[in-house]
């Protein structure tokens, strides 16, 4: 009873209210993510999720230490953040850039330590608790057969993919905890789910991008520990958000099915890059973004669409996604977002979020996740406490610079 008290009493806490509305919003967004939502209405789960969005904005305009001009800084990129959610309204996902842009601006003051472990120990839990459910039976474990592949299991996620980005992500998140102490024992590890994610899903991407990131984590790890070639190396991280996202945008608008080599890269990539393709032939450019209508294969009702391939449209890459359903603007303020992070990181020789940055951008060539709170959590860290890793002094000044 005195420790319920206690709790009572205590001082509203920016870095308290901020981290139980991430906390409830993550939950949410992880259950969008399997089959429980075949069980249920998720709209009520919808309407529950604009209660964190309102506790952060409490925290935003209530709780933290901004200046006018950095409040009006904010209160610009909340507006175009709402203006491209309304455009874009008749995509399913569509609520997800108004979600990160407020979880990322709302991070102010927050150890983003703190964040990462609420993360890690939250999607663990419920990782494991929902593959438990889908091998028991008490939710729908998806199969997938394709002609020419092995079976694909989710294991109680919407699509085999969603299970092996979640995993993709979790590691990245160990990564960030651990280092620059990560050990074999830990690389042993995520080569082994690199092999799971392989065999059991045929997740290919999530796959070799987490032998990649075994790669790009030793180097960043021999570069924090004053090696002198892995900081050389190191430094250069930055460039994969902008190089991948050029390499994606352009591919995609110069698609031509005649070109030997492009169909040959559209057939490695499943089809990807002729959506790509159409989704700027259907929808064209904007400034705020379109209402895309897409036909997934993820999920009971999605099965359906599995074996009607004809209606399938989907826009898999991050990046082109953010292009088209959210518009230029929104495209350039995320890559904006990630290079900053990345940069500035380097700049102050601190190599853990560019590493991650790195890995994350790999995933968003052909994958969906960058602005899903239950796959990314690092894109938080742009105006977050990065005590972890960074020299105190500087941590005042990094922390605003942006917003000044």
């Amino acid at each position: 009873m005195s420790t319920l008290k206690n709790f009572f009493n205590r001082e509203i806490n920016g870095t308290g209210l901020y981290l139980i509305a991430f906390s409830f919003c993550l939950v949410i967004s992880f259950i969008f993510t399997t089959t429980f939502t075949d069980y249920f209405h998720t709209r009520p789960l919808q309407l529950l999720s604009y209660l964190g969005i309102g506790l952060v904005l409490v925290k935003i305009y209530l709780l933290d230490n901004y200046n006018y001009k950095q409040l009006s800084g904010i209160s610009i990129l909340l507006f175009f953040s709402f203006i491209s959610w309304r455009h874009s309204q008749s995509n399913t996902q569509s609520n997800l850039i108004l979600y990160m842009m407020v979880f990322i601006l709302g991070a102010k003051d927050v150890e983003f330590k703190k964040i990462v472990e609420v993360f890690y120990k939250i999607s663990l839990i419920m990782m494991l608790g929902v593959i438990l459910y889908s091998l028991l039976g008490i939710i729908t474990n998806l199969a997938y057969f394709t002609p020419g592949r092995p079976i694909r299991y989710a294991l109680g996620m919407l699509y085999p993919t969603d299970m092996a980005s979640h995993i993709l992500f979790l590691i990245l998140a160990k990564c960030y905890l651990v280092f620059p102490n990560i050990k074999w024992y830990h690389y042993s590890i995520f080569l082994l789910l690199a092999l799971f994610m392989k065999v059991v899903a045929d997740a290919r991407l999530s796959a070799y991008t987490t032998v990649l990131l075994v790669i790009i984590m030793f180097i960043a790890e021999r570069a924090q520990k004053g090696n002198k070639l892995c900081k050389i190396l190191a430094s250069f991280y930055w460039t994969a958000t902008p190089l991948l996202a050029f390499i994606a945008t352009v591919t995609a608008l110069n698609f031509d099915m005649n070109n030997h080599i492009m169909r040959k890269v559209n057939d490695l990539l499943s089809g990807r890059l002729l959506l790509s393709y159409q989704a700027f032939q259907r929808y064209g450019i904007s400034l705020f973004g379109e209402p895309v209508i897409e036909h997934g294969s993820g999920g009971i009702k999605g099965m359906k669409m599995f074996f009607n391939q004809s209606r399938y449209f989907y826009i898999d890459s991050s990046f082109i996604r953010l292009f088209i359903i959210y518009g230029i603007l929104m495209f350039l303020i995320f890559l904006a977002f990630m290079m900053i992070i990345a940069i500035r990181s380097t700049y102050h020789h601190s190599y853990i979020l560019p590493a991650i940055m790195f890995v994350v951008a790999i995933s968003c060539l052909l994958e969906q996740h960058l602005l899903d709170l239950s796959f990314n959590p690092f894109l938080l860290s742009l105006l977050a406490t990065n005590t972890y890793k960074w020299r105190e002094k500087n941590e005042k000044s990094d922390r605003n610079s942006i917003l000044q």
